[in-house]
C-alpha cells in the first residue's frame, strides 16, 4: 500500500487543487492512501474533510507585514513546530511522494521530505510563484506549472508545464444546455460578475451603474454574485434604485453559488477577479473576461494572472484603482454587441484552457513514485 501526502494549505486557491489532484491519483493509483496536510488556521480543516480524505496538521502560520509578537510566533512555528511536527509525519506515513500546492504549510513538510529521499511534487497555480513555493522549488524534484509564465521564477528547478486542475463538471460543460438551465433566450446575452467567496468592493460598486444601465433591457441579463455578507446591503442599495432584482428580472443577484459550471458555462461575458482556480474554470468553460486583479494580493500574482489571459487573447484587464461604474459600462457596452470579437475571446479561452490538467500532474507524480 502507498501512502501519498499532499500538503494544501491557506486558501482555496491551494486547496482544490490539492483535491483535484487527489481524485485522479484515486484512478491511477486506487491501492493508494491519500493523506492532507494542512495548519490549524487555514481554511483546509473545513472543507478537505467534506471530501473524505484524512488530514493530519503540522504547526505552522503564515508570515504577517511588518514585526509584531505574532512575527515571533509564525519564525518560531517554521523554524522549530513545523520542523518537529512534518519529521514525525514522515515517520509516521514513509509516504512514496510529498506533493505541495503552495501555501505556508507546504514548504517545511516538502524541505523535509526532500532531505530524507522521498520524491517530491510542487504545483504552483499562480503565474507568479508565492514564497512558500519559490523557497521549497530548491528541493523538489518537479515543480508542475499552470502557467509557462511562472518558469523564469523556478531557476535551476526542473518545471512541467501541466496547467491548474478544474473539476469535472467544467470539462465538459455546453453552453446551449447550460443557457436552457436558467431559461435563457437564444436572443439574450449573459453577463456574470463575481468578486469571490468574500465578494469584492470595487466589483459590487462598479455593478450598480452598470445593473442601471441594463435594467429592463430583456436582451441583457445579469447575474452577479455579491459574496454572502454583502448581499443584504446591495440589494437594498439597488431597490434605492429602483432596481428589483429578481427571477423575473433581467437583473439576478446571489450571495453565492454551488453550480459556477452553470453560471460560467451558460456566460458570454465573465467580470471577475483573477485568481487561479476562476481563470481556470474560466477557460475551461471558454468564457470571455474581464478581469479586475486583487490589489492587495501576495505577489501581486493576480495581476500576473490576468495579463497572461489579456495575452493569449481570452480577456482584457481593469486595474481596481481605476475600475468605475462608467468604465464597466464602456467596456461591457463595446464586448456584449460584438459577437466576432466574443467569439475570437472564447476560441482563445478554449485554446488556453488544458482541461487535462489533473492528469498531466498526475503523470509527473508516477514518473517520481515509480523512479
Amino acid at each position: 500500500m502507498k501512502n501519498i501526502l499532499i500538503a494544501a494549505g491557506g486558501t482555496g486557491g491551494h486547496i482544490y487543487p490539492g483535491l483535484a489532484i487527489a481524485a485522479c491519483l484515486k484512478k491511477h493509483v486506487p491501492e493508494a492512501t491519500i493523506t492532507f496536510v494542512g495548519s490549524y488556521v487555514g481554511m483546509e480543516k473545513d472543507i478537505v474533510p467534506r471530501y473524505g480524505y484524512p488530514m493530519e496538521f503540522i504547526r505552522a502560520r503564515g508570515f504577517e507585514k511588518g514585526f509584531s509578537l505574532k512575527t515571533i510566533a509564525a519564525l518560531k512555528n517554521v523554524l522549530f513546530d513545523s520542523v518537529r511536527d512534518s519529521k514525525k509525519l514522515l515517520k509516521k506515513y514513509h509516504p512514496a511522494i510529498v506533493i505541495g500546492t503552495g501555501g505556508f504549510t507546504s514548504g517545511m513538510l516538502l524541505k523535509e521530505a526532500a532531505h530524507e529521499g522521498i520524491p517530491t511534487l510542487i504545483h504552483e497555480q499562480n503565474a507568479f510563484p508565492g514564497r512558500a513555493n519559490r523557497m521549497a522549488s530548491r528541493h523538489a524534484d518537479c515543480v508542475a506549472l499552470s502557467f509557462i509564465e511562472a518558469k523564469q521564477y523556478f531557476d535551476g528547478a526542473h518545471t512541467v508545464l501541466c496547467g491548474n486542475p478544474v473539476r469535472d463538471e467544467f470539462k465538459s460543460v455546453s453552453k446551449q444546455a447550460m443557457r436552457q438551465r436558467l431559461g435563457l433566450k437564444p436572443e439574450q446575452k449573459m453577463v456574470l460578475a463575481m468578486g469571490g467567496s468574500q465578494g469584492a468592493v470595487s466589483i459590487n460598486e462598479a455593478m450598480k451603474d452598470l445593473m442601471s444601465y441594463y435594467y429592463k433591457n430583456k436582451k441583457i441579463i445579469i447575474y452577479q454574485l455579491t459574496g454572502k455578507k454583502n448581499y443584504e446591503t446591495i440589494e437594498k442599495e439597488l431597490a434605492k434604485k429602483h432596481i428589483i432584482v429578481s427571477k423575473d428580472s433581467n437583473c439576478r443577484l446571489l450571495g453565492y453559488s454551488n453550480h459556477m459550471e452553470v453560471l460560467m458555462g451558460a456566460s458570454d461575458l465573465v467580470i471577475g477577479r483573477s485568481g487561479a482556480s476562476s481563470i481556470a474554470e474560466m477557460a475551461a468553460s471558454g468564457t470571455p473576461a474581464i478581469l479586475i486583479p486583487y490589489p492587495y494580493a501576495a505577489g501581486d500574482h493576480q495581476r500576473f494572472n490576468a495579463q497572461a489571459v489579456a495575452n493569449a487573447g481570452a480577456g482584457i484587464v481593469i486595474e481596481d484603482d481605476a475600475l468605475t461604474g462608467e468604465m464597466l459600462i464602456d467596456k461591457v457596452s463595446h464586448l456584449i454587441q460584438d459577437d466576432q470579437k466574443l467569439e475570437t475571446m472564447h476560441e482563445c479561452a478554449k485554446g488556453y484552457a488544458k482541461l487535462d490538467a489533473d492528469e498531466r500532474i498526475v503523470e509527473e507524480i508516477m514518473k517520481l513514485m515509480h523512479a
